[in-house]
């Protein structure tokens, strides 16, 4: 049986985060259904972590037709030299087993799924009228989750704040294509970048809280995307305290990042969490209860995104 090979580029021409908005919203209240199986294994072949570590996720979802297995790695080296990220999606049939398609996604998929992501925490918990939006970091979310953001709240301003001057304003640079009608700006000021946003984006490596608890005020919203393994950490015990948090997998997310962080130093516990992003698209729950909310939502990201993305790949491919 031949198994199908998609390259990045066919994936790059075929599919665009905005497609994948509905597709993931619908994966994300499917999983909080119960509906799902995901599962992550990270891994550090790298001589540290910070040199490198590879994602191994897993995706099913009750009635669908394929499940499906993500080796997404990420190595220090690959952004050095300016090259992608290397992984793959394997897309299995959910009667048989059998492979149908390997997707060689050199991390768009993960990527574009992870800005479909954010789009949605803007939708549901982002307040309906925002002036400034602020982005930590320099890297490839940083790049897409302000344009996810726009999509869903347009916005007058985006501050950026990276430790790298030089890849800041590249990333400006970027963006002004994407955002012709925002006023962008380099920011070096990290309390008051915070300090000064309707909505904050944190999308860095940190391994250490940036983000401290009393910076944040009535009303801000935060869409936190960059702690995603147990070695990383953006937003201190104090700001998950004072937030309404939501995650994409309450069973994931306690695990990894912020919140792992907070529980383990004893100022944090599982049953904090207000609940999972795809009850409140659902409507079970309610996100923003009032105006002067501060809510986070955290994303460490679950199969059944990457589920969704395939299946929307493989659809196209044959219509």
């Amino acid at each position: 049986m031949s198994v199908r090979v998609i390259n990045a580029d066919e994936l790059r021409a075929l599919v665009k985060f905005e497609d994948l908005i509905e597709p993931v919203s619908r994966a994300f209240q499917e999983s909080s259904a119960k509906q799902a199986e995901n599962g992550l294994i990270v891994m550090f072949p790298a001589a540290t972590p910070e040199l490198g570590d590879v994602v191994i996720k897993t995706g099913t979802l009750r009635g669908h037709r394929v499940y499906i297995v993500k080796v997404s790695p990420w190595f220090k080296v690959n952004l050095e030299r300016g090259q992608p990220q290397g992984g793959f999606i394997g897309v299995f049939d959910a009667d048989t087993g059998h492979t149908l398609a390997l997707l060689n996604e050199e991390h768009y998929l993960s990527d574009i799924r992870t800005a479909a992501a954010g789009a949605l925490a803007a939708r549901a918990f982002a307040p309906t009228r925002i002036k400034t939006a602020a982005v930590l970091g320099s890297g490839v979310q940083a790049y897409w989750q302000p344009q996810a953001l726009y999509r869903e709240r347009p916005f007058e301003t985006l501050l950026i704040w990276g430790r790298n001057a030089d890849k800041a304003n590249a990333l400006k640079n970027r963006l002004i294509e994407r955002l012709p009608n925002v006023e962008i700006r380099v920011a070096s000021d990290l309390e008051q970048t915070v300090r000064s946003t309707d909505v904050l984006i944190t999308a860095t490596l940190s391994r250490e809280p940036l983000v401290r608890g009393e910076w944040l005020r009535e009303g801000q919203h935060i869409t936190a995307v960059g702690a995603d393994d147990p070695t990383k950490c953006e937003l201190d015990a104090v700001a998950l305290q004072r937030a309404r948090v939501f995650v994409d997998s309450i069973e994931t997310t306690v695990s990894n990042g912020d919140v792992l962080r907070a529980i383990q130093q004893g100022q944090y516990r599982p049953e904090s969490v207000a609940g999972e992003i795809g009850e409140v698209l659902a409507g079970h729950k309610i996100g923003r209860t009032k105006s002067a909310d501060i809510t986070v939502v955290k994303l460490v990201g679950i199969g059944a995104q990457d589920l969704a993305a395939a299946e929307y790949v493989l659809e196209n491919l044959s219509s």
